[in-house]
């Protein structure tokens, strides 16, 4: 026989699953943190901290100016699947001669902080 407490608790658990299922997963973030320190109509400079196995998503970063606080090895990877392994040093400055457009992922054991000056 069915009763009243069977039913509602059957309804009870049909609920829970509709309003748990349609949630995402929650996974944590592999993207660096990069933030605009200082922005005017002649330069934009950024401070970015990539911590191992954190990465930054494709990007034309040509002429970019970049001194690297803490060094590290990061991997590049082209829009044709390519991959290039740098390895830069603390305290080392440069300017990115690479005009391709390029995705970043820290493979290294260390954070990379480095700022990037943009000069418009």
């Amino acid at each position: 026989m069915i009763t009243l407490k069977s039913i509602s608790s059957g309804v009870l658990v049909i609920a829970s699953v509709a309003l748990i299922a349609p949630l995402p997963a929650v996974a944590q973030s592999n993207q660096a943190s990069s933030k605009t320190v200082f922005e005017n109509n002649k330069v934009t400079i950024i401070d970015s901290v990539t911590k191992p196995g954190e990465g930054l998503p494709s990007a034309a970063r040509g002429g970019l100016i970049l001194y690297y606080l803490s060094g590290g090895t990061i991997e590049r990877t082209y829009a044709d699947g390519t991959k290039e392994t740098v390895t830069r040093k603390t305290g080392q400055a440069l300017v990115n001669s690479e005009m391709r457009p390029y995705a970043t992922k820290n493979t290294g054991s260390s954070t990379v902080h480095v700022i990037a000056i943009t000069l418009k």
